[in-house]
């Protein structure tokens, strides 16, 4: 399935400002995927 592009890896973004909510988020598992912190 990832090959032939057909699975997306969910990402979720935050800006570096808000890391804390990034945190709370996975500690909560609000988000499933990856946490990205943009700078």
């Amino acid at each position: 399935e990832a090959a032939a592009g057909r699975l997306r890896p969910a990402v979720q973004r935050y800006p570096l400002a808000e890391a804390a909510a990034a945190h709370r988020a996975l500690e909560t598992r609000g988000t499933t995927g990856k946490v990205v912190l943009i700078p």
